[in-house]
Formats: C-alpha cells, sequence, structure tokens
C-alpha cells in the first residue's frame, strides 16, 4: 500500500499528516457537540477541548467546529489522493495546502488570547503544518513532486464562458469567505447575532464561537479557494486532482449542514439571522457551481490522466469518477445519519 510514493521519509511525513486530519476531522464533524463541551458523558475519539460548565470556552462553537471537520476531511482526502497515486506534479495539491496551513497555525496563535479551552491544537498545528512542509521537500527529488510547476502561467484559461463564469463566482465566494474569516473574525461573529447563549445552549455547543474557531475554518477554506483558482488561472487540463477534494468537502458540507437542520428539529437552536441563512446556502450553491463546471470541463481535459484512487485503475473512466462520487456520498450521507439517529 501507497508504493507509489518512492522516498519512505516522505511516506512517512505525508501519512502522519493524514491520520492528524482524519482523527480531528471525524472528532469535529461527528462529535463536534460533544468536543466543544469538554467530552462529559458523551463520546469523542479520545479527546475534547477540556472545558466544563462555568468556563469562558464551554459550549462554544460547536457548529464551526463541526465545520473545520469537514474542511479538514476535504484535507485529508486530498493527501490520501497523492499516496495512492503518486506525488508527481501534485504541487499543486500540495502548495495551496501548506499555504492554508501556515495561515491556520499563525492565526491560532493570535487570536488565541486567553481562551481557557485546551491548547493542544495550537501546537499540533504548527507541528503538523512543519510534517507536511518536510514532505513537500523530501518528495522533489525522487517523487518529481514540481513536475510542471515551471509551466505555470497565469491567466483566465477556461475556454468554456459558462465554466469560466462559474468558477470565478466560486473563487470570489471563497475569496470573501476566508478573508473575512480570518481578517475580521469578530465581524463574522457579530453578523450572526447569537447574543448571549443560556445554558441549555451552551450544554448543546450552541453558544458563540471563538475567534480562533472562524480563523481556522478561513485558514482551510483558503486550501480550497486557491485550488479553485489554480484551476481558473492555469487551466483545466489535468487538474481533476486539486477538484475532487473540493467537491468531496463540497458535498459533505452540504450532507451535514442539512442533517443538522433535521437534527435540531424540535430541539434548543441558534437563533436565525441572514448571515446563517446566507451561510447554509452558498455550501449547496458552491457545490453545484462546481460540479456544473467540473462536467463542462471535461471538453478541456480536467480529466486527464485521472487514476484510479489506487485501486489498480491505470485510467478512471469518466462513468468510473461518477459511479465513485455517488458512492462517497451515499456513505458520508450513512455516517451522518447513523451519527444523529445514535446521538
Amino acid at each position: 500500500m501507497f508504493d507509489r510514493i518512492k522516498s519512505t521519509p516522505a511516506k512517512i511525513c505525508l501519512i502522519i499528516s493524514a491520520l492528524v486530519a482524519i482523527v480531528y476531522s471525524l472528532n469535529f464533524m461527528l462529535f463536534a457537540d460533544c468536543y466543544v463541551t469538554g467530552g462529559e458523558g458523551c463520546f469523542t475519539l479520545g479527546f475534547s477541548n477540556e472545558t466544563s460548565a462555568g468556563m469562558a470556552s464551554y459550549g462554544n462553537g460547536g457548529p464551526e467546529t463541526a465545520f473545520n471537520g469537514v474542511l479538514m476531511f476535504g484535507v485529508f482526502m486530498s493527501t490520501m489522493l497523492i499516496l495512492n497515486e503518486g506525488a508527481k506534479g501534485m504541487w499543486k495539491i500540495m502548495i495551496p495546502v501548506i499555504l492554508g496551513f501556515v495561515v491556520m497555525s499563525v492565526t491560532m496563535w493570535a487570536y488565541w488570547g486567553d481562551l481557557d479551552s485546551s491548547e493542544t491544537p495550537k501546537y499540533v498545528a504548527p507541528i503538523t503544518t512543519v510534517v507536511y512542509i518536510a514532505a513537500y521537500y523530501l518528495l522533489k527529488a525522487e517523487d518529481e513532486v514540481d513536475d510542471g510547476l515551471s509551466e505555470f502561467r497565469m491567466g483566465l484559461n477556461i475556454e468554456d464562458k459558462p465554466s469560466l463564469v462559474a468558477m470565478l463566482i466560486v473563487v470570489l465566494m471563497g475569496v470573501w469567505y476566508s478573508f473575512m474569516s480570518i481578517v475580521m473574525p469578530g465581524e463574522r461573529i457579530a453578523a450572526f447575532g447569537l447574543g448571549e447563549a443560556s445554558q441549555e445552549m451552551l450544554d448543546a455547543g450552541l453558544g458563540a464561537p471563538s475567534e480562533v474557531t472562524v480563523a481556522v475554518s478561513g485558514s482551510l477554506f483558503l486550501v480550497y479557494t486557491l485550488w479553485t483558482a489554480m484551476v481558473v488561472l492555469d487551466g483545466p487540463k489535468g487538474k481533476w486532482s486539486i477538484l475532487h477534494p473540493g467537491i468531496f468537502f463540497l458535498i459533505t458540507a452540504t450532507i451535514s449542514t442539512y442533517m443538522a437542520l433535521v437534527d435540531n428539529l424540535g430541539e434548543i437552536t441558534r437563533p436565525v439571522s441572514d448571515q446563517s441563512v446566507i451561510d447554509s446556502v452558498a455550501g449547496p450553491v458552491a457545490m453545484l457551481l462546481v460540479l456544473y463546471a467540473y462536467y463542462r470541463m471535461r471538453d478541456e481535459g480536467v480529466e486527464d490522466g485521472m487514476t484510479g484512487y489506487g485501486a489498480g485503475i491505470e485510467e478512471m473512466t469518466p462513468n468510473a469518477f461518477n459511479v465513485f462520487v455517488i458512492t462517497i456520498t451515499l456513505i458520508v450521507g450513512l455516517v451522518f445519519t447513523a451519527n444523529v439517529m445514535l446521538s
């Protein structure tokens, strides 16, 4: 397994990065409400924010923490793609991830302030960033990770005009969300109009998120924004490897958002604001725009060189990928459904 990576040290670094991403991703995606309330009397994957009732950080930012888990899931998928398919030319995945990780590490330290929750993430983020950067540099020699980097030329290089418009809209949405979340997280929080949370809301993990949580969202979202921008600027040819993780993220985000709405029917909920409605709609809109553009860009070679995710298929056909997307969607849907039913 993972024998397409020639550099053993690089392979180890990528595996470590993938393990950290999937553990945090699943813990946040599925058990965020338990994570932000300290893990007492409920289930997490072995760790929480180590708070208890009465602490300032108790019960804050459950939905935002869950969203961060979804963002991490897409990054995990991109790392697994490199491990399964090899690193040749995968600078287009790794450089945006490195930039997002660096920004995340900086913002976590910049916004942490007097938070009284567990400081473990503040140290895990920069360590994971260093490990991922090490993997990138170790892949340069034997694994040709920078193959094609010198040919990168900026411009509006999508020929199909509807696809270009769709992708530009997604890029602009991503730039706005990332900028506001990273540079002005306080304004983002204020826009939700949550006010003072009751004890019942805090017990359900529905208190207002911290600036750190919002800034982490923006930092990870920056990765997807850069991936999408790269397709626009460099053209879609062979860009399946950076579009697929984004597609899986958007599908997962849409499913998790609406499963959360179903789970909260008749239960304690946050006040509904214009901003929360906009955010709930933005995810599905972005998903539809990316999928629309992706299928139209097949004629421009977006799937050139598309391989079979380590399944022994040298060239994955468009139909095989369609089936793969549907399968992943069903699995993710079943996981979230089971989580809602068992919680």
